[in-house]
């Protein structure tokens, strides 16, 4: 009988379930079309505008006396670096071209010449702008119609996918963007750092399988999350290094969002096991990455391509990939920055678009690296700016509290001085 009641009650709820009309239920599932709509996913348009401290004023009321030193790059000369472009792609037609005519006739990648011809350029130009040319890079791209993915693998090898070049092709600052990412794994050395993780803490079957297959079984799951939490961490970090290789090569980083955004069309879940972040997480930290880039960047990259033979190519032997050779006449190479450095990049393009309140918060975090008086003063000017958009007491305090600081460390400099006058204070000893 009770069996009898359960099916009753199962049919019942099955036809309350179905009752209405069809329109009815499409309506319903329609509030989700907005969320889950990939086409706006993919066509969003990326202006970073800068995100001002809830007290705006006038951007005159920014004090700069030009103390905070970014890896300054004077402008080159238009004319000569034009001219040089236009003899580089002589060689490259002449030179580079015919290297690339004709199809590997390999059994794992068939690319169309011009398809190799395409990521050389890009990728020649991430390398010559950014001083990376201190060894041969190795590009392949392999067939696969359906695995939307790059990958960094040996030494200076990057794997392309097809399904993700095709999807990507005719937009230069996505491809870009990829292959930085890829080079970007390499320069920060994650694969020696992913090594040593997984040596540490004995990872399960997923990861060992790829990299070390003789690492022993887990010991307990707190480890391996850990190891993802630190993949995670590093994808982001190629993310933001990527971002500085595209904007010394002369792309658009806005532009070049384009390749996360195709990324974001694909199903996104988070598990504690994922090697990557979700990308809409990437984005938002390639919002942020994106607002602070130096602007003289892009003179680096033309002097560095300007004073740069075009580098020479040649398909591998392995008959999947080409290399991208070595130049015999740089100097310098690519030095990522260093935590200093990078600190203070952030605290001062933060002060000088308004963004106060992280203006400080850097600066202090600067501080404690390695105290500066100039970075006390920035500190004073920012509470000080806020202070006199907001009339509040406590950032007057602090602006008087970080002048005093900055002029026990360099009392005699006039900067100080004036900023201890501007703020009530005794400019004497």
């Amino acid at each position: 009988m009770k069996k009898i009641l359960i099916i009753l009650l199962a049919i019942s709820i099955q036809n309350t379930a179905f009752a209405g009309s069809y329109i009815d239920k499409q309506l319903k599932e329609a509030k989700k079309n907005s969320k889950y709509n990939t086409v706006q996913k993919i066509k969003r348009n990326y202006d970073i505008k800068p995100e001002y401290s809830d007290f705006h004023l006038p951007a005159s009321a920014i004090k700069d006396p030009k103390l905070i030193k970014l890896a300054n790059y004077p402008k080159v000369d238009e004319k000569a670096f034009q001219t040089k472009l236009a003899e580089d792609e002589k060689i490259y037609k002449k030179q580079i071209m015919p290297i690339l005519a004709k199809n590997m006739n390999s059994i794992n990648v068939e690319p169309a010449a011009v398809d190799f011809y395409k990521v050389y350029r890009v990728a020649e130009r991430l390398i010559r702008a950014n001083n990376l040319d201190y060894a041969n890079w190795r590009i392949a791209i392999r067939k696969t119609p359906d695995d939307v993915n790059a990958q960094a693998t040996a030494v200076n090898f990057i794997w392309i996918n097809t399904a993700l070049y095709d999807s990507l092709y005719g937009d230069d600052e996505a491809l870009a963007f990829v292959l930085a990412h890829e080079m970007s794994h390499h320069i920060l050395g994650h694969q020696q750092r992913m090594a040593e993780l997984i040596k540490r803490f004995e990872v399960s079957d997923k990861y060992r399988d790829i990299l070390y297959p003789n690492i022993p079984e887990p010991v307990t799951t707190f480890q391996e999350i850990n190891l993802y939490k630190e993949s995670r961490m590093m994808e982001f970090m190629a993310d933001a290094e990527a971002f500085i290789l595209v904007a010394k090569a002369g792309y658009s980083p806005n532009a070049a969002m384009s390749a996360l955004n195709l990324m974001d069309a694909l199903p996104n879940i988070k598990y504690w096991d994922s090697t990557h972040p979700i990308t809409k997480d990437r984005i938002k930290s390639a919002n942020e990455n994106i607002s602070y880039l130096n602007p003289d960047w892009v003179n680096a990259g033309k002097a560095n391509i300007l004073n740069s033979p075009v580098l020479p190519c040649k398909k591998s032997s392995d008959r999947v990939s080409i290399v991208i050779g070595k130049s015999n006449t740089s100097k310098d190479f690519y030095e990522p920055e260093n935590i200093e450095q990078k600190v203070t990049r952030i605290a001062y393009m933060n002060y000088k678009q308004g963004r106060m309140e992280n203006a400080i918060k850097y600066f202090e975090k600067a501080n404690k690296i390695s105290p500066n008086y100039a970075n006390y003063l920035y500190i004073s000017y920012a509470n000080e700016y806020l202070y006199k958009a907001s009339k509040t007491k406590k950032y007057l305090n602090e602006a008087q509290k970080a002048v005093k600081k900055a002029s026990e460390l360099n009392f005699s400099d006039i900067n100080v001085q004036n900023q201890l006058r501007d703020l009530g204070m005794s400019t004497s000893l």
